[in-house]
């Protein structure tokens, strides 16, 4: 069995111990065709733009809700969940 890999991004990290990350492409049209499980890592092939996925993270980090839900430009839904 291997050991796991200490992650040299804490905040991802950190993000990926408390939430469930779910990225829908084209929320408009079928939403259960296109819906993916995604990682904090992963999230950087949807969010090209990396001070906006920090900036969710931050949001995410610092409230205390148990969803949120982040629309970009009517093109791609993301959804954090607490586990």
């Amino acid at each position: 069995m291997r050991k796991a890999i200490k992650s040299d991004k804490p905040l991802y990290a950190l993000i990926n111990k408390n939430f469930i990350i779910r990225a829908l492409e084209n929320p408009k049209g079928n939403p259960l065709k296109n819906t993916k499980l995604t990682s904090a890592n992963k999230l950087s092939d949807y969010l090209h733009d990396e001070p906006l996925k920090i900036k969710f993270f931050n949001k995410v980090l610092g409230g205390g809700k148990d969803k949120y839900t982040f629309l970009i430009r009517s093109r791609l839904k993301v959804e954090f969940h607490a586990k």
